[in-house]
């Protein structure tokens, strides 16, 4: 993460590590960081855990739970056709675009190559309340539970209080803020078959002794999702790290991944995204088939690039393959899909 923050001379970056079946939390990093044991030393800016004191406008990431809600409500399925009005389209005073301009996706195709005007189009078909109440199943606009102080609920308007232009920037998640924990918490739900859990960090307390005084365990909160919709939704995402997707560069060799890029606008101080900053996002799961860990990883105010899969989805692909090592996860794929070096070029091996 480091590498990444400072090769793309951005201002900071974060990744948490989670594991979908029980909400455990493996690792949070923040940089730059600061050592608590000599705190005065770093800047007060630094002295916070920004994982669950901070919130972001997640972009792109957020179409992910737009499309579940869509899939479980019935009014949607992967291969239905959206009009995507070839990149344009205008909704009152407002013109939505897509940074690569579509005519007809199917909805599995709308997340596949991250389609904002898709996105607005199945929002639209499911109505502002479906899309209101399935995000906050998925828990965006509450505190999550994690047992670490400062935890904030983000921001997450009743729908009611939406107008047509709101309904629209949600499903490509702008006009709503999540914190770090929320999104990788909702997207850990996914993986564990529509089951959210409450994150947690400590696993116990012990006494000097080693003792054990007080232990924690995993914290089912609700069925977000029917399994079969989950299931539907892995093969999506598993599909928008294919090598023509968004998130190709989050696969490690040997592995399989499913994911989501986004590439989220910052507000400007005069309340417009002109010529705005941005946050790199990748947040996902892996084995695609089995997924052992989730991983988030946002970059924030990138400046050589900024797209969330050229900025985050390779620190992704990092973090999981040196943990996949060091907990001994073997390779997924098959023999012939791993590549090995002959000192010339690339064999099949």
């Amino acid at each position: 993460m480091q590498k990444s923050v400072e090769e793309n001379n951005a201002k900071g970056g974060l990744a948490i590590v989670m594991v979908p079946e029980t909400g455990a939390v493996k690792a949070i990093a923040n940089y730059p960081t600061f050592n608590p044991n000599s705190f005065n030393l770093f800047p007060i800016d630094s002295w916070r855990n920004r994982s669950v004191t901070d919130t972001f406008e997640p972009g792109s990431v957020l179409k992910v739970f737009v499309i579940a809600a869509a899939l479980e409500s019935g009014l949607c399925d992967p291969q239905m056709i959206i009009n995507c009005e070839d990149g344009a389209y205008r909704i009152g005073r407002n013109i939505i675009h897509d940074t690569h301009p579509h005519d007809f996706l199917t909805v599995h195709d709308v997340l596949k190559y991250s389609s904002n005007i898709g996105a607005v189009k199945i929002a639209e078909i499911i109505g502002a309340q479906v899309l209101y109440e399935k995000l906050r199943d998925f828990g965006f606009g509450d505190k999550t539970g994690i047992n670490c102080p400062g935890e904030v609920n983000g921001l997450l308007r009743h729908y009611q209080g939406w107008r047509k232009i709101d309904n629209a920037t949600i499903a490509f998640g702008q006009g709503i803020t999540v914190t770090p924990i929320q999104l990788i918490t909702a997207i850990s739900a996914i993986a564990n078959n529509g089951v959210l859990m409450t994150p947690y960090v400590v696993q116990a307390i012990t006494n000097e002794n080693g003792n054990i005084i007080r232990s924690f365990s995993p914290g089912k909160k609700r069925n977000v999702i029917m399994p079969e919709t989950a299931r539907v939704l892995m093969k999506m995402m598993n599909a928008v790290t294919e090598a023509d997707g968004t998130g190709g560069q989050a696969v490690p060799v040997g592995y399989t991944v499913c994911g989501k890029t986004g590439t989220a606008q910052k507000i400007n101080a005069n309340g417009t995204y002109r010529n705005c900053e941005y946050n790199g996002v990748f947040v996902g799961f892996s084995p695609a088939q089995s997924p052992e860990l989730a991983v988030l990883v946002v970059i924030d105010e990138p400046q050589k690039h900024h797209y969330g899969g050229v900025v985050a989805a390779p620190v992704f692909r990092e973090i999981v393959h040196e943990t996949f090592n060091y907990l001994n996860i073997p390779p997924s794929t098959t023999r012939e899909q791993l590549n090995v070096s002959n000192g010339v070029g690339e064999v099949g091996a």
